[in-house]
């Protein structure tokens, strides 16, 4: 299979040239929206959203917009770019709270578009509950309407390529993840992967610890210290973590033809394997997504 990663020049593109494809496709990726939309129904969320946006975010939105604002004019960006679908790789909404849910999927059908929504550490959990795994599965059935009842892996077919999406919002990839990844692999269909979370290549790590101050990526083999370990809660990588970094470093996946993520708020080009590339997209709530050109 010929897979050719064509440089734009540009952090809001990718041109991958595909042998084999149906036709051109033009795909959305978006990011980090980090929305705080909240009503009555989530009462307890109410303080953390009103102090999240001005003293966050608003000051890196676009002209003072809301995040919401640059959210619905991205998607209305994307219709006017004649997209073929659209992948939302986490941190859309900034908590689960059920007025941020419905609105992301107002979006999601305004697109006009098949969409994927795989979720970030954010969009399942709330500021005043402890960050855990226990926490997101409590909160996942929340998401199920975003994400067709699956939150940990999703895949859809497009045109000849398969687009595949899994959650690694907690920095890991569980088993079923991992036994799920390599049927959509073995299928022999050209693959993009979309994570929340980037995984760790060695030209990415210096920036992240710059922004961070830890390595915020799966499967970092170094950088952690135990106090950042624990204020990301961040205990190691599972085996079926590193199994799934050694699929994707150097095993039988030279049909994904690349990953896509976000987390770290910048925007990051570059190999993960020999013509094989990582994007991580700028994000969302800064204005930024990326428009994914395939071409056969």
């Amino acid at each position: 299979m010929d897979i050719r990663h064509e440089p734009t020049g540009r952090g809001d593109r990718a041109r991958i040239h595909i042998s084999g494809l149906e036709r051109d496709l033009r795909i959305l990726h978006l990011t980090d929206s980090h929305m705080t939309e909240v009503d009555d129904r989530d009462p307890e969320a109410v303080p953390y959203s009103q102090s999240r946006g001005p003293g966050l975010f608003f000051k890196h939105t676009p002209n003072g917009e809301s995040t919401r604002e640059v959210f619905d004019r991205t998607l209305s960006e994307a219709r006017e770019l004649g997209v073929d679908a659209g992948v939302l790789t986490g941190d859309i909404i900034d908590f689960p709270a059920w007025a941020g849910i419905e609105h992301v999927e107002l979006g999601m059908k305004a697109l006009g578009a098949p969409t994927l929504f795989t979720p970030g550490n954010h969009d399942w959990h709330f500021q005043h509950l402890a960050w855990s795994d226990a926490v997101r599965q409590e909160y996942y059935p929340r998401l199920h309407r975003l994400t067709g009842g699956t939150p940990a892996c999703q895949s859809m077919e497009l045109g000849g390529v398969r687009l595949i999406a899994l959650d690694n919002s907690t920095y890991q990839i569980s088993l079923e993840q991992l036994t799920f990844l390599r049927r959509e692999l073995a299928t022999g269909q050209p693959c993009l992967l979309f994570i929340h979370i980037p995984i760790w290549i060695e030209s990415l790590a210096p920036a992240v610890l710059r922004s961070w101050g830890a390595p915020i990526m799966m499967a970092s083999p170094h950088g952690w210290t135990a106090e950042k370990r624990e204020h990301w809660q961040v205990v190691g990588s599972d085996p079926s973590t590193l199994a799934t970094y050694e699929l994707l470093m150097r095993g039988e996946s030279k049909n994904l033809a690349g990953i896509f993520c976000g987390h770290v708020h910048f925007e990051h080009t570059d190999a993960y394997r020999e013509e094989r590339v990582q994007y991580v997209s700028e994000a969302g709530f800064s204005g930024g997504y990326r428009i994914i050109d395939l071409l056969k």
